[in-house]
């Protein structure tokens, strides 16, 4: 047996191995020790060079710290109660219709994701509708089409802009991509996935949302603002957010280096203002994602390098180069890869994939963008958001099994993803 064979049996174990820890974490496993352990195992065994290490950690390290720094950017946001003023002030406006009310959830999911990323939409969004709906809404049932939105729409909206999603953030950085250009690409797909993913858990929800609420019941948003001065700092950090994006994208600018010093003006001033520890948040923040991301692209290169992966990047390898619905079944793949073993493995594969092609369509750039945006929300394990949204759930004595879950996002996730698919393909009529 040759060192070859050796190499790709062991790659294969761990690759397999790694990925079953990952989705299945018995006892509560961290995602990232399973990752981590799996890295180091894969450099130990010698199954790729040190040299790849300094190509896997320029992947990878701006998208996990500008999803860090966008998670401590919404803690000094939520201290001083934004989110929840959000919320209030939406729910007011509505004046006691669960219509008006479900569509102004959709749209502010929607602008947190497109300045704070899905991981901080579904963190902060998450157990403020799951109070304020407890409040409106005495029965469980009335209150599920706004959670299963924030849910749903968390990742399929990330699709908008490249700072939404830590995936986005890495396919960008591995092809150059411009915030402008990917924006001007995405913003029909969005659209489409926003009307038809709404429109879907709006008629498989109707009953509910026929259920009016009393307002009276509600607090005045501005009492849930704690200080008026950090209030306006943070629109003013949002929008620096926003300018500072499209700014520094024309500049070549990492993603991280617009939205750490942001977030530490605001930690700085949440300290002086005495609304939140900064070390306190500090030690909250999501580092092991660092871990988690360096650790699989170790273990998912290892796999590739010996070609363990080669059924898979392959035929993907043909479809990126081709016509646009080529383009489309490659991202198809990848949609059923990141339901099946998690996005961020598919994402790196895909990664892999197009740094292996030499001539690649642009639409299957974003095809493949939306596979691993949308295409994880057909398993409760396809995506961390949507982890972190069943757990923060459960944390509220709402319990949303893995059937049910299932049951009630497939068809809307297949007709979302067709949707976004659809406007890809007008978009790629009109941008080159």
């Amino acid at each position: 047996m040759t060192w070859q064979v050796v190499h790709l049996v062991m790659a294969n174990v761990l690759l397999v191995t790694v990925l079953v820890l990952v989705v299945l974490r018995p006892r509560g496993l961290d995602f990232a020790w399973s990752a981590g352990i799996g890295a180091l195992v894969a450099i130990v065994l010698g199954l790729l060079p040190l040299a790849s290490l300094i190509t896997i950690f320029h992947d990878t390290w701006d998208a996990t710290v500008t999803l860090i720094s966008l998670f401590l950017l919404s803690q000094t946001l939520d201290s001083n109660g934004f989110f929840s003023w959000a919320a209030l002030l939406l729910a007011r406006f509505a004046r006691g219709s669960g219509w008006r009310l479900y569509g102004l959830t959709l749209l502010l999911t929607l602008a947190v994701v497109a300045l704070l990323a899905n991981d901080g939409a579904v963190l902060m969004l998450t157990p403020i509708f799951a109070q304020l709906l407890k409040k409106i809404y005495p029965h469980e049932a009335s209150r599920l089409p706004y959670l299963f939105a924030v849910g749903l729409f968390a990742d399929a909206m990330s699709i908008i802009f490249i700072p939404s999603n830590l995936t986005n953030i890495i396919i960008a950085d591995a092809n150059q991509l411009s915030f402008l250009h990917f924006a001007a690409w995405m913003v029909v797909p969005t659209l489409a996935a926003f009307l038809v993913g709404g429109g879907a858990f709006a008629l498989r929800f109707r009953q509910q949302m026929h259920v009016s609420y009393n307002v009276e019941v509600l607090a005045e948003p501005k009492s849930v603002i704690v200080d008026r001065l950090v209030f306006w700092i943070g629109w003013g950090a949002l929008g620096s957010l926003a300018v500072g994006y499209i700014v520094g994208s024309e500049l070549h600018l990492p993603f991280s280096l617009i939205s750490g010093p942001i977030t530490l003006v605001m930690l700085v001033i949440t300290q002086v203002r005495g609304l939140s520890s900064a070390k306190k948040m500090l030690l909250k923040a999501p580092w092991n994602i660092l871990i988690y991301a360096l650790g699989m692209f170790v273990v998912i290169t290892a796999g590739y390098d010996t070609g363990v992966l080669a059924f898979l990047t392959h035929p993907l390898v043909g479809y990126v180069r081709s016509g646009s619905l080529s383009a489309l079944l490659a991202g198809t793949i990848l949609a059923v890869l990141s339901a099946a073993v998690n996005n961020l493995p598919a994402t790196l594969i895909g990664v892999l994939v197009l740094r292996s092609t030499k001539q690649i369509s642009q639409i299957a750039i974003y095809a493949l963008v939306i596979g691993v945006n949308i295409g994880p929300k057909f398993t409760p394990f396809g995506s961390l958001a949507t982890l972190l949204w069943l757990r923060i759930l459960k944390d509220h004595n709402i319990h949303i099994s893995w059937g049910t879950y299932v049951r009630e996002n497939w068809w809307v996730v297949l007709l979302t993803l067709s949707a976004a698919f659809g406007g890809l393909l007008i978009a790629n009529l009109f941008i080159k």
